[in-house]
């Protein structure tokens, strides 16, 4: 989710539940709608809050009302008796997820200008999902007509729930229209929680359109420090217009400490995807400390897209140590995408250490899926440890994709021992997830050991997860002193659930694996079972007593 629709979310429910318990809960009027909505105050005695300065404008009604999704385009309005007929038909729907759609395609074919005389048949709604859906899509379409008076409506709901999404329904719709209005009206509310929500409501509709006027109005408030995501919001819509501007309100208006280091974060990634290198170049010239430290990582793999010699010039002007591998390592990634060949070239000059490592784990998945058998013999250079285990694995995964015999053949030939393990089972691991008759194939080619038993066992399991039947045929037409393994995966995955035996007698499949484990291996077996957290009944089934 976008931080912006995260904020939205998030305000809007905060807006209403605060507003909720601040306002007059008694029912009042709505047949006129010339007045602003109703302003609560702080409490009782309080002075009285001013009335909107400038109320919503009633907007000529036309023949439609708002698209909804829901709604065919070709469905025409409906009377209030229309309505009225039609909604009591739909509440017999004896199917939950039918009766919600209709009453939702009803309630979007109400002409706003007769809202507030049907509104009132949500009452008559029991489940939870009806009523809110029903109410939010009835008061929708009245605010885009006149804000006001379905403030007023929601305001005097008096179920809590259902005021608090009413409330904030209507004041989005509100902002998103008249932004002006609705940020006068919640501006003109008591100081306090429901004003300070209000405001942080509206401007989150406003931040998208004109974040500079947002971040004044916030200022207004006394809200720049919000911790609730709006700060970061209008910064990052600003920077997507005017990054520079952006950038330098953030360092003069925000506090030094988390916040300003997260929007100017946010301003220097927005600006990197739009013109990393006069990213760079802002972010050369700030302090040197970790704020800078990680914008540069982050802004450096974006410069690599476009100009990669003046990302790794960036990335060098940080401190030898964990960042500077980090950024070198982001680099990587992002150049090997656009020019594989510029980048190995660059990654193969680098002296061998951290940095080096970095970057060839961080290139390894592109150029083992462009061209496996070079990654594979590079590979085979490079010193035992985490950097060649990478790189073998991407190689393994990637070429069995395309050819998993090929790949298993490259794996077994390799001559350390760990390095052919780790080969072989992730080659394996992939042919097995595509085609698991052909990998059962390839497996019984193996030669015997350790490394073929742990194979077929975790080969087993991860049938047995798919395909447990077929997994154990497979296991019974194995030889007998390759069943073991065989048994002892399938085993592991089916006794997880209650053996029961199947319609016609037989045994179920934990039971069968159980005896085929028993006979291959019993002392084994009756081990496992025995320590396995597992019931007592499914232990005695399992054992055949």
């Amino acid at each position: 989710m976008k931080p912006r629709e995260l904020l939205l979310a998030v305000a809007l429910l905060g807006l209403g539940a605060v507003l909720g318990v601040t306002v007059d809960r008694a029912r009042r009027p709505v047949a006129s709608t010339a007045n602003a909505p109703h302003t609560p105050t702080a409490r009782e005695g309080a002075r009285a809050v001013p009335a909107l300065g400038r109320p919503p404008a009633r907007r000529t009604e036309t023949a439609t009302p708002p698209v909804d999704p829901l709604t065919d385009p070709a469905e025409p309005p409906l009377s209030t008796a229309e309505f009225t007929i039609a909604f009591a038909a739909a509440r017999l729907e004896s199917n939950p997820e039918l009766r919600l759609r209709k009453l939702l395609e009803l309630a979007s074919r109400v002409v706003p200008g007769d809202v507030p005389a049907i509104i009132g048949l949500f009452e008559q709604l029991g489940r939870r999902a009806e009523r809110e859906g029903v109410l939010a899509t009835l008061l929708n379409q009245w605010a885009s007509a006149d804000a006001g008076a379905a403030l007023r409506y929601a305001q005097q709901l008096t179920r809590p729930a259902e005021r608090k999404s009413a409330v904030a329904s209507v004041l989005a719709v509100w902002a998103e229209a008249d932004n002006p209005a609705a940020l006068t009206w919640a501006e003109s509310l008591p100081p306090g929680p429901a004003r300070n929500e209000a405001i942080q409501s509206v401007l989150t509709a406003l931040a998208d359109r004109h974040p500079a006027a947002a971040f004044a109005a916030l200022q207004r408030a006394g809200l720049a420090a919000a911790r609730n995501g709006l700060p970061e919001a209008i910064f990052q819509s600003w920077a997507a217009m005017d990054p520079a501007t952006a950038a330098a309100q953030a360092c003069t208006h925000l506090a030094a400490g988390r916040q300003r280091d997260a929007v100017l974060q946010l301003i220097a990634s927005t600006w990197a995807n739009s013109n990393p290198a006069a990213a760079a170049a802002w972010i050369s010239q700030q302090p040197d400390n970790k704020a800078r430290r990680e914008m540069l990582i982050n802004v450096a793999g974006e410069l690599a897209v476009t100009d990669p010699r003046a990302a790794v010039e960036l990335a060098l002007s940080l401190s030898a140590g964990p960042g500077q591998n980090q950024a070198l390592g982001n680099i990587a990634s992002r150049w090997a995408g656009v020019d594989l060949e510029g980048a190995l070239t660059w990654v193969k000059q680098l002296p061998a250490g951290p940095a080096r490592d970095q970057t060839l784990v961080n290139l390894s998945h592109e150029w083992a899926q462009a061209n496996p058998r070079a990654a594979a013999e590079f590979a085979s250079t490079l010193p035992p440890g985490d950097t060649q285990n990478s790189l073998l694995s991407a190689v393994a995964n990637q070429w069995a994709t395309a050819d998993p015999a090929a790949a298993l053949k490259w794996a077994q030939s390799l001559p350390d021992e760990s390095a052919r393990q780790l080969a072989t089972s992730g080659a394996f691991a992939v042919w097995a997830a595509d085609a698991p008759e052909q990998a059962a194939a390839a497996l019984n080619s193996l030669p015997p050991g350790p490394a073929r038993r742990s194979l077929t066992l975790n080969f087993a399991a991860s049938w047995a997860e798919a395909d447990a039947a077929a997994a154990a045929q497979w296991a019974e037409r194995l030889p007998p002193d390759q069943q073991s393994p065989a048994w002892q995966g399938l085993l592991q995955v089916l006794a997880t659930e209650e053996p029961t035996p199947s319609p016609d007698g037989q045994p179920s499949l934990a039971e069968r694996a159980a005896r085929g484990w028993l006979r291959a291996d019993p002392a084994a077996a009756r081990a496992w079972i025995a320590s396995a957290a597992l019931p007592a009944g499914v232990k005695e089934k399992l054992l055949g007593k």
